[in-house]
């Protein structure tokens, strides 16, 4: 059998389902006013007008063969139903639109990403490196002085509190001496 002769077989089939049953059409009789090939070429001509110059709908449809891969895992030991994938995608579903509005403001952000100053970037790392070199310095010495700071703080520390200590003991030996030194009072016998 020819691949013509299987295609206008398959075409026929086509139009029995679409036209009813009750209608045999052979290759003979003549055509429909619409066949089913002239309604799909039509369709595609409508769909073609209406997506062009649109870019998020083309780049969907772009990689509609992508998604379908997706769908149809490619493994066959690992065969999933089709209602537990439409299951699956509804439950991923807030994940998928955060991920599409995601991608919409890496879309919207796209001509900072190709400015001249990051497509320069490349040749600024020689430059980078220094900067970072130099930060790294500057940090290990505000650490040293961070570490002799902070002995010198508890040194200070230790200082106040041995004069704080000598302050408690002669203020108790003061009030000693003090209360010593008082004349007692008589009392009358």
């Amino acid at each position: 059998m020819s691949s013509i002769k299987l295609l206008e077989d398959r075409i026929a089939n086509l139009e029995k389902q679409v036209y009813g049953h009750g209608k045999t059409i052979s290759i003979d009789d003549p055509a429909p006013p619409n066949t089913i090939i002239e309604r799909l070429f039509d369709v595609n001509s409508l769909i073609s007008s209406a997506l062009s110059g649109r870019e998020k709908p083309n780049a969907l449809i772009k990689r509609l063969p992508e998604l379908n891969g997706y769908l149809e895992p490619a493994s066959e030991d690992f065969d999933i139903p089709v209602s537990a994938k439409a299951q699956l995608l509804l439950a991923m579903e807030p994940e998928i639109i955060e991920n599409d509005n995601l991608l919409t403001k890496v879309q919207e952000l796209m001509p900072i990403l190709e400015s001249e100053r990051i497509k320069n970037v490349p040749e600024l790392n020689s430059t980078f490196n220094k900067i970072s070199l130099s930060y790294l310095k500057t940090y290990e010495d505000s650490k040293e002085l961070s570490a002799h700071i902070h002995d010198l703080l508890s040194k200070y520390n230790a200082v106040i509190s041995s004069i704080s200590e000598s302050l408690i003991t002669l203020d108790a030996a003061v009030t000693a001496a003090e209360i010593a030194a008082k004349p007692k009072k008589q009392t009358d016998d």
